[in-house]
């Protein structure tokens, strides 16, 4: 399939969970898929909710950019954060380190930043590829958990993705540029450089997210507890 032909495919499997799933949002972490995601979301369904999580430790690039997009494209979006006493159950067990048992304490803050709608919805889309990671390699189109999760570009590579945004000409997140290859909060994500490193993981474009960790280019916990 060429690049058009993939898109449509993906806005019909968004069409199909939008038809079966009346509590619906998208996932927005506005980095390069989610830019994706937003365009072809947007065109199925141009009032669809998205969220993002702010866990405190976002670069400034991305809330930058994200105030840009939201504004330019007038996608409807609300920032998820967790809730002050999470925040502070957290912090006190950190203590003075960010890392605890192979877990940054930015990833920490994801999961109850988003506990708290995922009760008032029956399915969310996110933009999950398996050619990320060896770790997301068998994602399926459509998963359960404890809300149905869709993800329509899990078939798309990352050069898919780029000709799309360059295809489309999508504004997208500036420290791509940089040389950033995955992007997440700015303590656990390091540039794309690091992937050079040798070893299975440095082939992967995630391999420079959650250095100094054994989790190193895997998951923050998100999409392995939802």
């Amino acid at each position: 399939m060429n690049i058009q032909e993939k898109a449509e495919l993906s806005k019909l499997i968004i069409q199909h969970a939008t038809e079966k799933y009346r509590r619906l949002f998208v996932a927005c972490s506005f980095g390069k898929d989610s830019r994706v995601i937003v365009d072809l979301a947007r065109q199925v369904k141009p009032g669809i909710q998205f969220f993002g999580i702010d866990t405190g430790y976002e670069f400034p690039e991305t809330l930058s950019f994200a105030e840009k997009l939201v504004k330019e494209t007038g996608m409807k979006f609300k920032w998820l954060h967790p809730a002050q006493k999470d925040k502070k159950r957290i912090d006190l067990a950190y203590g003075s380190s960010f890392i605890r048992n192979n877990q940054y304490k930015c990833c920490e803050m994801k999961i109850p930043a988003i506990e708290g709608v995922l009760g008032k919805y029956d399915a969310w889309i996110t933009g999950l590829r398996r050619d990320e990671t060896e770790f997301r390699k068998n994602t399926p189109l459509i998963e359960n958990g404890k809300i149905a999760k869709i993800n329509p570009i899990a078939f798309w590579t990352k050069d898919d993705v780029w000709e799309y945004i360059k295809t489309k000409k999508l504004r997208y997140h500036p420290l791509y540029d940089k040389g950033y290859k995955s992007l997440g909060c700015k303590p656990c994500t390091t540039e794309g450089k690091t992937q050079s490193g040798g070893g299975r993981q440095g082939q992967f474009e995630r391999a420079g997210r959650f250095a100094g960790t054994a989790n190193r280019g895997k998951e923050c916990g998100l999409h392995t507890k939802i």
